[in-house]
Formats: C-alpha cells, structure tokens, sequence
C-alpha cells in the first residue's frame, strides 16, 4: 500500500504494527508493535531523536544495543566521525552509557575521564552592553588574548557567574571565530533566552561542551567526572562512556566490595577506597581486585 494521508485521528481497536516482508518468500517480519493498551514494544530497541530548531538544543535517548537507525549503537565501538550528539544517553542492560569524544590523547579500558578544563580567559568576562531579558545574542568582552574557533562553545554553556543576572545558565547554540586581539567583543548565541537582563557589571563564563575534549582524570581535578572508557579509546574519536552500572576500573590500594570508591587522587583514571569525603564519590565496589588490577565497580555518576 502506498503512502496514505488522513485528516483526523487513526484509531485501531487491536493496536499497530510495523511489518516487513521478505520480497522473494513472503515472509512477514515485525519489528514494533503498539497493543490495545497502548504499550510500545520494539524489536531493536528504540531512539528518540530530538533534533536542533531554535530555541531548542539536540538531545538524543537510546535504548538497546543497536538500537538507532540513525547510525550503529554499539558501546564497544568507536569512529572517527561524529554520529550522535554529544551527550547523548543509551540504555542498555543494567548501563547507562553517555556519548562523547576524547581529547588529543588516546586511553585504554577502564579509566575514568573529565571533561576538559574551562579556559580561564573566556571567564569572569563582562557583558558588553546592558541585554534585555529574552535575548539570545549575549555580547561578552573576552579577558585576555586566547582565541575562539568556530563553534567551539556549540552545545557547551554561557553561565552568569557575577552581578546582575547572576545565577543564570544557557546553552549555547553558536559563536563565530574570534579573535581577541582584534576585538575582545564577541557575540555567544544561546539556544535559552535571557530570564534576567544583564548590565555592563555583569560577569559571564563559559564552557565547552562537557562531552568533548575528555581527558583521562588526572590526580589533581581540573573538572568534574564525565565517566569511563569502555574500550581502548583514539585521540579524538567518538564513543560511549559508562555513567552508570557495572564497569571494571582501575584500581589504585585497596577496595573493598560493598564499599564506596572514589576518584583516585594519586593515579590518573583509577579508583580508590573512600578515606575521606573529599574526592568525587564513583560507586560501589562489586568486586574487589588488587592494586593496579581492575575490579567492578556499581557506577553512580549519573
């Protein structure tokens, strides 16, 4: 049957389905199926795709292995090419997986990553002019001599971090090259109106997006956790990193199952056991291995 419109509500007493057939032998393949109840069962798991528009910024949720007709969902895979947007989430078995690329150097399975430093010259910068509330195009005075590339705060943050409009965050959807010593002035388009306006005392900042640029988690924190390698990760290339379940990690001292690790604060990317409060909380320990070994770890950083 070719394509049909209607002007009205399709009703079906008996629920829905979405077929295949085989052209040589006739055979009938079902691959979802919306019953009477209105339950939604999917063979191959499921993604709903919540493209860019104005005003509002790309968010995609996974579910299943394979699970996208977009592009393959394999946790254990990895592409020089982008194939989902950055941050976005895949439910698979009992893991929570979030999408991103790694920075300029490559890591092995098993490691925790954080996202890239903010770069102290695009904080702390003043508003060029007084922005009314609604506006989109937030003008900022750059601090010091550290240029922008083209589009390289797309999906990250504008933060108001001093004065009016304090307290404020936005994502944003663009901003052009820069070059400071040309002009500090540039213009951050964000997807998020402004809900307060903004004087020239105003302090902004920015950051990228949290999902790209990852680094192996160094001993001294320069960023909060973003999750962990599943597999020996490219510098550069796209992946899926553990938030949430079991993963194997690093292990740096002494775990103990049942107990809280932490982020190691004297290995980069390991785990450690929980001797104070005062480094990032990973989960719970499943299984417990020797030092430098990997034991399994229940991850709690979503």
């Amino acid at each position: 049957m070719a394509s049909s419109t209607f002007n009205g509500p399709v009703r079906s007493e008996n629920g829905f389905k979405t077929i295949t057939k085989n052209s040589s032998t006739g055979a009938i393949s079902e691959f979802s199926h919306m019953n009477s109840s209105g339950n939604l069962f999917l063979k191959g798991g499921s993604h709903l795709q919540y493209a860019a528009a104005t005003g509002y910024g790309p968010a995609d949720l996974i579910v299943g292995k394979g699970g996208s007709q977009y592009g393959t969902v394999n946790p254990w895979a990895e592409s020089s090419t982008q194939l989902f947007p950055l941050g976005s989430e895949l439910h698979y078995g009992s893991n929570i997986f979030r999408y991103g690329q790694m920075g300029s150097g490559a890591v092995t399975a098993g490691k925790l990553v954080q996202h890239a430093a903010v770069i102290a010259n695009h904080t702390n910068m003043t508003a060029t002019a007084t922005t009314a509330v609604g506006e989109t195009a937030i003008s900022v005075e750059t601090s010091g001599d550290t240029d922008i590339t083209l589009n390289q705060y797309a999906d990250g943050y504008l933060w108001v971090n001093d004065a009016n409009g304090e307290g404020q965050t936005m994502r944003v959807k663009s901003n052009p090259a820069h070059d400071h010593s040309a002009d500090p002035s540039v213009v951050i388009t964000t997807y998020d109106p402004l809900a307060t306006a903004l004087t020239t005392s105003s302090e902004l900042s920015l950051i990228a997006n949290p999902h790209t640029g990852l680094i192996v988690a160094p001993a001294t924190e320069t960023g909060c956790l973003m999750g962990a390698t599943v597999i020996d990760m490219t510098a550069s290339y796209y992946g899926w990193f553990t938030v949430s379940g079991p993963q194997a990690l690093l292990t740096v001292g002494t775990v103990v199952v049942g107990n809280i690790c932490v982020r190691s604060g004297g290995t980069a990317g390991g785990v450690a056991p929980a001797t104070d409060n005062v480094l990032t909380e990973v989960g719970e320990v499943m299984a417990a291995r020797a030092d430098t070994e990997y034991a399994l770890v229940w991850m709690n950083l979503q």
